[in-house]
Protein backbone atom coordinates (compact mmCIF):
# COMPACT_ATOMS: atom_id res chain seq x y z
CA UNK A 1 0.00 0.00 0.00
CA UNK A 2 2.65 2.52 1.28
CA UNK A 3 4.62 1.68 -2.23
CA UNK A 4 1.51 1.90 -4.28
CA UNK A 5 1.06 5.57 -2.55
CA UNK A 6 4.56 6.72 -3.31
CA UNK A 7 3.80 5.99 -6.89
CA UNK A 8 1.26 8.32 -7.12
CA UNK A 9 2.30 10.87 -5.18
CA UNK A 10 5.59 10.23 -7.91
CA UNK A 11 3.13 10.49 -10.51
CA UNK A 12 1.10 13.32 -9.42
CA UNK A 13 4.41 15.44 -9.06
CA UNK A 14 5.92 14.58 -12.87
CA UNK A 15 2.36 15.20 -13.89
CA UNK A 16 2.17 18.40 -12.83
CA UNK A 17 5.35 19.46 -13.24
CA UNK A 18 5.31 18.67 -16.79
CA UNK A 19 1.62 20.18 -17.66
CA UNK A 20 3.45 23.79 -16.05
CA UNK A 21 6.39 23.47 -17.87
CA UNK A 22 4.51 22.19 -20.89
CA UNK A 23 2.23 25.65 -20.42
CA UNK A 24 5.22 27.75 -20.43
CA UNK A 25 7.28 26.63 -22.95
CA UNK A 26 5.32 25.38 -25.50
CA UNK A 27 1.65 26.48 -25.54
CA UNK A 28 -1.80 25.37 -23.87
CA UNK A 29 -3.11 23.19 -26.11
CA UNK A 30 -0.17 20.25 -25.33
CA UNK A 31 -0.47 21.17 -21.95
CA UNK A 32 -4.11 20.09 -22.02
CA UNK A 33 -3.22 17.39 -24.00
CA UNK A 34 -0.72 16.00 -21.39
CA UNK A 35 -3.41 16.35 -18.90
CA UNK A 36 -5.89 14.70 -20.17
CA UNK A 37 -3.83 11.31 -21.38
CA UNK A 38 -2.20 11.79 -17.86
CA UNK A 39 -5.81 11.99 -15.53
CA UNK A 40 -6.96 9.25 -17.80
CA UNK A 41 -4.25 6.89 -17.31
CA UNK A 42 -4.11 7.49 -13.72
CA UNK A 43 -7.73 6.55 -13.17
CA UNK A 44 -7.45 3.41 -15.65
CA UNK A 45 -4.49 2.26 -13.37
CA UNK A 46 -6.24 3.06 -10.11
CA UNK A 47 -9.57 1.58 -11.37
CA UNK A 48 -7.51 -1.92 -12.31
CA UNK A 49 -4.60 -2.15 -10.03
CA UNK A 50 -1.47 -3.31 -11.38
CA UNK A 51 -0.70 -6.75 -12.36
CA UNK A 52 0.98 -9.59 -10.67
CA UNK A 53 4.20 -11.12 -11.60
CA UNK A 54 4.52 -12.88 -14.98
CA UNK A 55 0.94 -10.88 -16.15
CA UNK A 56 3.24 -7.65 -16.48
CA UNK A 57 5.27 -9.72 -18.79
CA UNK A 58 2.55 -10.50 -21.29
CA UNK A 59 2.06 -6.23 -21.70
CA UNK A 60 5.65 -5.81 -22.31
CA UNK A 61 5.88 -7.28 -25.59
CA UNK A 62 3.13 -4.98 -27.20
CA UNK A 63 4.58 -2.11 -25.13
CA UNK A 64 8.17 -2.37 -26.42
CA UNK A 65 6.41 -2.46 -30.03
CA UNK A 66 4.86 0.95 -29.33
CA UNK A 67 8.43 2.66 -28.97
CA UNK A 68 9.75 2.45 -32.55
CA UNK A 69 6.39 2.10 -33.90
CA UNK A 70 5.84 6.30 -32.87
CA UNK A 71 9.37 7.01 -33.95
CA UNK A 72 8.31 5.15 -37.32
CA UNK A 73 5.78 7.44 -37.55
CA UNK A 74 7.35 10.68 -36.45
CA UNK A 75 10.31 9.21 -39.20
CA UNK A 76 7.55 9.80 -41.53
CA UNK A 77 5.64 12.78 -40.42
CA UNK A 78 8.84 14.77 -40.34
CA UNK A 79 9.68 13.63 -44.26
CA UNK A 80 6.19 14.48 -45.51
CA UNK A 81 6.81 18.55 -43.78
CA UNK A 82 5.22 17.89 -40.37
CA UNK A 83 6.60 20.24 -38.89
CA UNK A 84 5.83 23.48 -41.23
CA UNK A 85 2.32 21.82 -41.12
CA UNK A 86 2.24 22.10 -37.61
CA UNK A 87 3.48 25.88 -37.11
CA UNK A 88 0.97 26.74 -39.30
CA UNK A 89 -1.76 24.68 -37.65
CA UNK A 90 -1.15 25.13 -34.35
CA UNK A 91 0.55 28.47 -34.17
CA UNK A 92 -2.35 30.35 -32.49
CA UNK A 93 -2.51 27.31 -29.97
CA UNK A 94 1.01 27.74 -29.20
CA UNK A 95 2.80 29.99 -27.03
CA UNK A 96 4.26 33.46 -28.75
CA UNK A 97 7.19 32.54 -27.22
CA UNK A 98 7.73 28.95 -28.38
CA UNK A 99 9.18 28.58 -32.29
CA UNK A 100 8.52 25.38 -33.99
CA UNK A 101 11.64 24.87 -35.33
CA UNK A 102 12.86 21.18 -36.44
CA UNK A 103 15.16 20.87 -33.29
CA UNK A 104 12.44 22.19 -30.76
CA UNK A 105 9.56 19.74 -32.39
CA UNK A 106 12.30 17.03 -32.39
CA UNK A 107 12.64 18.05 -28.51
CA UNK A 108 9.38 18.75 -27.20
CA UNK A 109 7.26 16.08 -29.35
CA UNK A 110 9.56 13.40 -29.97
CA UNK A 111 12.23 12.93 -27.41
CA UNK A 112 10.41 14.10 -24.19
CA UNK A 113 7.58 11.38 -24.46
CA UNK A 114 9.82 8.99 -26.15
CA UNK A 115 12.23 9.00 -23.19
CA UNK A 116 9.61 9.31 -20.85
CA UNK A 117 8.10 5.90 -22.49
CA UNK A 118 11.23 4.41 -22.55
CA UNK A 119 12.00 4.64 -18.68
CA UNK A 120 8.43 3.39 -17.92
CA UNK A 121 9.30 0.28 -19.76
CA UNK A 122 12.48 -0.04 -17.34
CA UNK A 123 9.53 -0.11 -14.74
CA UNK A 124 7.47 -2.56 -16.25
CA UNK A 125 10.31 -4.84 -16.54
CA UNK A 126 10.80 -4.75 -12.58
CA UNK A 127 7.16 -4.66 -12.28
CA UNK A 128 6.71 -1.81 -10.37
CA UNK A 129 3.77 0.17 -10.34
CA UNK A 130 5.14 3.08 -12.08
CA UNK A 131 5.90 0.84 -15.01
CA UNK A 132 1.86 -0.39 -15.02
CA UNK A 133 0.67 3.69 -15.17
CA UNK A 134 3.28 4.12 -18.08
CA UNK A 135 1.48 1.37 -19.88
CA UNK A 136 -1.99 2.73 -19.79
CA UNK A 137 -0.11 6.31 -20.39
CA UNK A 138 1.76 4.82 -23.10
CA UNK A 139 -1.57 2.97 -24.86
CA UNK A 140 -3.78 6.10 -24.38
CA UNK A 141 -0.62 8.66 -26.03
CA UNK A 142 0.17 6.61 -28.90
CA UNK A 143 -3.52 5.73 -29.92
CA UNK A 144 -3.96 9.50 -29.73
CA UNK A 145 -1.03 10.09 -32.00
CA UNK A 146 -2.52 7.41 -34.30
CA UNK A 147 -5.91 9.35 -34.78
CA UNK A 148 -4.35 12.73 -35.07
CA UNK A 149 -2.29 11.09 -37.87
CA UNK A 150 -5.44 10.08 -39.69
CA UNK A 151 -7.52 13.22 -38.84
CA UNK A 152 -4.49 15.35 -40.32
CA UNK A 153 -4.33 13.51 -43.62
CA UNK A 154 -7.76 12.57 -44.11
CA UNK A 155 -9.88 15.54 -42.27
CA UNK A 156 -8.26 18.35 -42.90
CA UNK A 157 -7.19 20.73 -45.91
CA UNK A 158 -3.53 19.06 -45.65
CA UNK A 159 -2.43 18.43 -49.62
CA UNK A 160 -1.89 14.95 -49.85
CA UNK A 161 1.84 13.50 -50.41
CA UNK A 162 3.69 10.61 -51.35
CA UNK A 163 3.56 9.77 -47.66
CA UNK A 164 0.11 9.81 -46.54
CA UNK A 165 -0.38 6.63 -47.19
CA UNK A 166 2.85 4.88 -45.25
CA UNK A 167 1.67 7.92 -42.51
CA UNK A 168 -1.75 5.95 -42.30
CA UNK A 169 -0.61 2.32 -42.22
CA UNK A 170 1.68 3.40 -39.14
CA UNK A 171 -1.03 5.36 -37.67
CA UNK A 172 -3.35 2.43 -37.99
CA UNK A 173 -0.65 -0.09 -36.35
CA UNK A 174 0.32 2.80 -33.79
CA UNK A 175 -3.39 2.47 -32.46
CA UNK A 176 -3.47 -1.69 -32.20
CA UNK A 177 -0.46 -0.96 -30.55
CA UNK A 178 -2.28 1.03 -27.89
CA UNK A 179 -5.56 -1.26 -27.97
CA UNK A 180 -3.13 -4.63 -27.36
CA UNK A 181 -1.53 -3.13 -24.33
CA UNK A 182 -5.04 -1.71 -23.00
CA UNK A 183 -6.48 -5.75 -23.76
CA UNK A 184 -3.31 -6.83 -22.06
CA UNK A 185 -4.13 -4.95 -18.71
CA UNK A 186 -7.30 -5.96 -18.66
CA UNK A 187 -6.97 -9.63 -19.99
CA UNK A 188 -4.62 -10.69 -16.54
CA UNK A 189 -2.92 -13.74 -18.76
CA UNK A 190 0.58 -14.43 -18.01
CA UNK A 191 2.93 -14.56 -20.36
CA UNK A 192 5.89 -16.97 -21.06
CA UNK A 193 9.39 -16.15 -23.28
CA UNK A 194 10.11 -19.82 -24.91
CA UNK A 195 13.83 -21.22 -25.17
CA UNK A 196 15.10 -20.32 -28.10
CA UNK A 197 17.15 -23.61 -29.73
CA UNK A 198 20.75 -22.64 -30.09
CA UNK A 199 22.12 -21.38 -33.72
CA UNK A 200 24.29 -23.36 -35.53
CA UNK A 201 27.42 -21.88 -36.81
CA UNK A 202 25.73 -21.56 -40.34
CA UNK A 203 23.00 -19.55 -39.00
CA UNK A 204 25.46 -17.45 -37.23
CA UNK A 205 27.18 -16.70 -40.39
CA UNK A 206 23.88 -15.99 -42.27
CA UNK A 207 23.46 -13.61 -39.24
CA UNK A 208 26.44 -12.41 -39.59
CA UNK A 209 26.82 -11.39 -43.10
CA UNK A 210 23.54 -9.62 -42.76
CA UNK A 211 24.78 -7.36 -40.00
CA UNK A 212 27.91 -6.57 -42.31
CA UNK A 213 25.75 -6.10 -45.21
CA UNK A 214 23.31 -3.41 -43.06
CA UNK A 215 26.75 -1.94 -41.11
CA UNK A 216 27.60 -0.81 -44.34
CA UNK A 217 24.92 0.15 -45.98
CA UNK A 218 24.32 2.49 -42.38
CA UNK A 219 28.07 3.25 -43.16
CA UNK A 220 28.17 4.38 -46.67
CA UNK A 221 24.64 6.69 -45.98
CA UNK A 222 26.65 8.36 -43.04
CA UNK A 223 29.83 8.73 -44.60
CA UNK A 224 28.20 10.45 -47.78
CA UNK A 225 26.03 12.92 -45.25
CA UNK A 226 28.95 13.59 -42.39
CA UNK A 227 32.13 12.37 -43.51
CA UNK A 228 34.83 9.94 -42.42
CA UNK A 229 34.66 10.98 -38.55
CA UNK A 230 31.12 10.09 -37.44
CA UNK A 231 31.19 6.51 -39.80
CA UNK A 232 34.55 5.77 -37.87
CA UNK A 233 33.07 5.70 -34.19
CA UNK A 234 29.94 4.47 -35.36
CA UNK A 235 31.15 1.70 -37.95
CA UNK A 236 33.75 0.74 -35.50
CA UNK A 237 31.58 0.45 -32.86
CA UNK A 238 29.16 -1.67 -35.12
CA UNK A 239 31.79 -4.31 -35.96
CA UNK A 240 33.17 -4.15 -32.28
CA UNK A 241 29.53 -5.53 -31.08
CA UNK A 242 29.23 -8.14 -34.22
CA UNK A 243 32.66 -9.09 -32.39
CA UNK A 244 31.51 -9.25 -28.96
CA UNK A 245 27.53 -10.62 -30.54
CA UNK A 246 29.71 -13.68 -32.45
CA UNK A 247 31.35 -15.19 -29.00
CA UNK A 248 28.54 -14.59 -26.58
CA UNK A 249 25.02 -13.68 -27.01
CA UNK A 250 24.91 -15.65 -30.67
CA UNK A 251 25.71 -18.89 -28.66
CA UNK A 252 23.82 -17.98 -25.79
CA UNK A 253 21.33 -15.52 -25.95
CA UNK A 254 20.87 -12.32 -22.91
CA UNK A 255 18.96 -13.39 -19.98
CA UNK A 256 16.01 -11.01 -20.73
CA UNK A 257 15.22 -10.67 -17.32
CA UNK A 258 18.77 -8.64 -16.75
CA UNK A 259 19.49 -7.12 -20.23
CA UNK A 260 16.47 -5.72 -20.97
CA UNK A 261 15.80 -3.37 -18.17
CA UNK A 262 20.07 -2.23 -18.41
CA UNK A 263 18.73 -1.99 -22.27
CA UNK A 264 16.10 0.69 -21.72
CA UNK A 265 17.45 2.82 -18.97
CA UNK A 266 20.78 3.05 -21.54
CA UNK A 267 18.44 4.19 -24.70
CA UNK A 268 16.72 6.38 -22.29
CA UNK A 269 19.87 8.34 -21.72
CA UNK A 270 21.69 7.91 -25.25
CA UNK A 271 17.88 9.52 -26.69
CA UNK A 272 18.81 12.28 -24.24
CA UNK A 273 21.80 12.75 -25.16
CA UNK A 274 20.75 12.66 -28.92
CA UNK A 275 18.24 15.64 -27.94
CA UNK A 276 20.95 17.54 -26.46
CA UNK A 277 22.92 16.92 -29.97
CA UNK A 278 19.92 18.14 -31.94
CA UNK A 279 19.64 21.03 -29.65
CA UNK A 280 22.99 22.60 -29.66
CA UNK A 281 23.73 21.62 -33.30
CA UNK A 282 26.27 19.07 -33.38
CA UNK A 283 26.19 17.87 -37.13
CA UNK A 284 27.19 21.61 -37.72
CA UNK A 285 30.12 21.30 -35.08
CA UNK A 286 30.92 17.73 -36.52
CA UNK A 287 30.95 19.65 -40.28
CA UNK A 288 33.33 22.44 -39.21
CA UNK A 289 35.83 19.74 -38.14
CA UNK A 290 35.67 17.57 -41.02
CA UNK A 291 34.87 19.81 -43.85
CA UNK A 292 31.69 17.48 -45.42
CA UNK A 293 28.14 19.43 -44.85
CA UNK A 294 25.68 17.82 -42.72
CA UNK A 295 22.40 19.36 -42.85
CA UNK A 296 19.70 19.62 -39.71
CA UNK A 297 17.42 18.06 -41.96
CA UNK A 298 19.94 14.38 -42.24
CA UNK A 299 21.16 14.75 -38.78
CA UNK A 300 17.48 14.29 -37.44
CA UNK A 301 15.89 11.67 -39.88
CA UNK A 302 19.42 9.45 -39.84
CA UNK A 303 20.39 9.74 -35.99
CA UNK A 304 17.45 11.35 -34.56
CA UNK A 305 14.75 9.53 -35.87
CA UNK A 306 15.45 6.08 -38.76
CA UNK A 307 18.52 4.94 -36.51
CA UNK A 308 16.28 4.77 -33.31
CA UNK A 309 13.65 3.08 -34.85
CA UNK A 310 16.12 0.11 -35.30
CA UNK A 311 17.36 0.59 -31.73
CA UNK A 312 14.35 0.65 -29.95
CA UNK A 313 13.02 -2.24 -32.15
CA UNK A 314 15.99 -3.73 -30.49
CA UNK A 315 14.13 -3.76 -27.19
CA UNK A 316 11.98 -6.18 -28.28
CA UNK A 317 13.87 -8.42 -30.14
CA UNK A 318 16.16 -8.85 -26.87
CA UNK A 319 12.92 -9.90 -24.84
CA UNK A 320 12.00 -12.45 -27.69
CA UNK A 321 15.99 -13.65 -27.19
CA UNK A 322 16.44 -12.66 -30.78
CA UNK A 323 19.88 -12.67 -32.95
CA UNK A 324 18.92 -8.66 -34.08
CA UNK A 325 18.16 -7.71 -30.50
CA UNK A 326 21.33 -9.35 -29.04
CA UNK A 327 23.82 -7.91 -31.69
CA UNK A 328 22.12 -4.23 -31.48
CA UNK A 329 22.29 -4.45 -27.51
CA UNK A 330 26.64 -5.54 -28.08
CA UNK A 331 26.82 -3.05 -30.83
CA UNK A 332 25.55 -0.23 -28.31
CA UNK A 333 27.18 -1.22 -25.33
CA UNK A 334 30.46 -0.96 -27.41
CA UNK A 335 29.43 2.34 -28.51
CA UNK A 336 28.85 3.87 -25.25
CA UNK A 337 31.89 3.10 -24.04
CA UNK A 338 34.01 3.80 -26.93
CA UNK A 339 32.33 6.28 -28.82
CA UNK A 340 30.72 8.72 -25.91
CA UNK A 341 33.89 9.70 -24.38
CA UNK A 342 35.17 11.24 -27.99
CA UNK A 343 33.37 14.21 -26.69
CA UNK A 344 35.26 14.86 -24.00
CA UNK A 345 38.28 13.68 -24.87
CA UNK A 346 38.43 14.01 -28.87
CA UNK A 347 36.40 16.60 -30.26
CA UNK A 348 37.08 18.96 -28.52
CA UNK A 349 41.11 18.64 -28.94
CA UNK A 350 40.37 18.93 -32.67
CA UNK A 351 38.83 21.93 -32.57
CA UNK A 352 41.25 23.27 -30.72
CA UNK A 353 44.17 22.14 -32.84
CA UNK A 354 42.21 23.06 -35.83
CA UNK A 355 40.46 26.68 -34.25
CA UNK A 356 42.97 27.92 -31.99
CA UNK A 357 40.73 27.86 -29.07
CA UNK A 358 40.49 26.85 -25.69
CA UNK A 359 39.21 23.08 -24.06
CA UNK A 360 35.32 24.60 -24.80
CA UNK A 361 32.03 22.62 -25.02
CA UNK A 362 31.01 20.56 -27.77
CA UNK A 363 27.84 19.97 -28.81
CA UNK A 364 26.61 16.31 -26.87
CA UNK A 365 29.14 16.93 -23.84
CA UNK A 366 27.31 17.43 -21.12
CA UNK A 367 25.14 14.28 -21.37
CA UNK A 368 28.03 11.69 -23.05
CA UNK A 369 28.90 9.87 -20.17
CA UNK A 370 25.85 8.60 -18.68
CA UNK A 371 25.01 6.52 -21.02
CA UNK A 372 28.77 5.04 -20.70
CA UNK A 373 27.02 3.62 -16.80
CA UNK A 374 24.40 1.13 -17.94
CA UNK A 375 26.53 0.06 -21.05
CA UNK A 376 29.39 -0.58 -18.42
CA UNK A 377 27.14 -2.93 -15.88
CA UNK A 378 25.44 -4.76 -19.62
CA UNK A 379 29.28 -5.69 -20.69
CA UNK A 380 29.89 -7.08 -17.01
CA UNK A 381 26.70 -8.77 -16.74
CA UNK A 382 27.48 -10.38 -20.18
CA UNK A 383 30.60 -11.33 -19.34
CA UNK A 384 29.62 -12.56 -15.71
CA UNK A 385 27.17 -14.62 -17.57
CA UNK A 386 29.58 -15.99 -20.38
CA UNK A 387 31.57 -17.24 -17.48
CA UNK A 388 28.74 -19.20 -15.81
CA UNK A 389 27.41 -20.99 -18.41
CA UNK A 390 31.22 -22.24 -19.20
CA UNK A 391 31.29 -23.60 -16.05
CA UNK A 392 28.15 -25.12 -15.98
CA UNK A 393 28.59 -26.47 -19.18
CA UNK A 394 32.06 -27.67 -17.70
CA UNK A 395 30.30 -29.51 -14.51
Amino acid sequence: MRDKLASVLAILAVTCTAIAATLILVGPAVAIAIGVISALALAAWLWTASPQNAESDSVLGPYLLSVPLLVGLEAIRYMSGWVGFLATEMDPLLDSSFAMTDASWFIFFVVCPVTLMLAGGYFLTKRHHLGHYMAWWTALFVTAQGLVQLVADFLTGRPAGVHTLPGAVAALALIFSGIVVCQRLLSRKAASIPLPAAMTVRQRLLWSLFFVAATALYGVTLMRQAGPLPVIIIVGSMLGGLTGWWFTTARRPADPSRAVPMFLILLTLFYIHVGEEALTGFNGAIASLSGTPWSDYDFTLLIGLLGPVVWFFAAWSLWKRQPIGNFIYWFLIIGMILGEPTHMVLFPVLAMNKFGIGYEYFSGMYTALFPMIPAILALVTIIGEGRRASVQAAQ
